[in-house]
């Protein structure tokens, strides 16, 4: 059974947290719902992040070289922190697991998003 579109915008909801820039979380939310009605399912898993929490993920992969570097981004320098910018992950049929091969559903996504005045990272 496939997961339902109102488990999906409670995720992004709480994913994204309160720093959020309001029209950027109302249009993020009808990226979700129109990737669903498409038959992908989008999962928002960051949005607004603090400097602090930026500045911690920096240090991933630079204080540990045993682990990737997951961002060049310090804190005050990513769109997160100042609630304009999400993460979001394709997820399987029932929402339990992460699809990370990239194909045609993200490039679907990305239009979307695009189309209502998104960048797409992806494109950097």
């Amino acid at each position: 059974m496939a997961i339902k579109l109102q488990t999906l915008l409670n995720r992004a909801k709480e994913n994204m947290g309160s720093g959020m820039n309001p029209v950027v979380n109302e249009t993020i939310l009808e990226v979700v719902k129109l990737a669903y009605e498409a038959g992908i399912f989008v999962q928002i898993t960051a949005g607004y992040r603090s400097f602090r929490e930026q500045n911690e993920l920096y240090e991933r992969g630079r204080t540990n070289k045993s682990k990737p570097v997951v961002t060049y981004a310090r804190g005050g320098q990513s769109l997160h922190n100042y609630g304009l910018a999400v993460d979001f992950v394709i997820v399987s049929d029932d929402g339990k697991r992460a699809l990370w091969t990239e194909g045609e559903k993200w490039t679907r996504v990305a239009a979307i998003a695009k189309s209502l005045g998104f960048v797409w990272g992806g494109d950097f």
